[in-house]
């Protein structure tokens, strides 16, 4: 991937963490302080730097196999998904504060970013198609 790219992807995924992350932090923190919890801020930075380790897990196996397939992507997915049940049942176990709280905003920020994710993933088939194409007209 193009450096160029990869930084405008780094910064798309930085900036979605950041918007979604102060407001839905801010709207808890004042609008519903019953419903916020001390490792809300954790939320953010857990799915911030999963995007970032997917992107350039993707990277690398971009550089060694070509094309990435939809069984790495799959795979990428799974690995995030246990990583997220792993850290609900960390924070179940360790502190169990507003679990029910903690779990719906672990499971919005999955959702957000799980479309943020079909986003870079179609921008790399898009990619792909533009260089088959090139190949296969010239």
């Amino acid at each position: 991937m193009r450096t160029q790219l990869k930084f405008r992807l780094f910064a798309l995924i930085t900036f979605v963490n950041a918007v979604v992350g102060i407001s839905l932090g801010g709207l808890l923190y004042t609008i519903w302080p019953e419903h916020y919890f001390v490792w809300f801020p954790t939320i953010p930075l857990f799915y911030w730097v999963t995007a970032l380790i997917m992107t350039y897990c993707m990277e690398v196996v971009k550089h060694k196999g070509g094309d990435i397939s939809i069984t790495t992507y799959m795979i990428v997915r799974l690995c995030k998904f246990l990583l997220a049940c792993i850290f609900m049942w960390l924070y179940a176990t360790k502190v169990g504060d507003k679990l029910r709280t903690f779990g719906f905003t672990l499971m919005l920020f999955y959702f957000i970013y799980l479309t943020m994710e079909t986003y870079i993933i179609y921008l790399y088939e898009k990619k792909r198609m533009r260089r088959e194409n090139r190949l296969k007209n010239g």
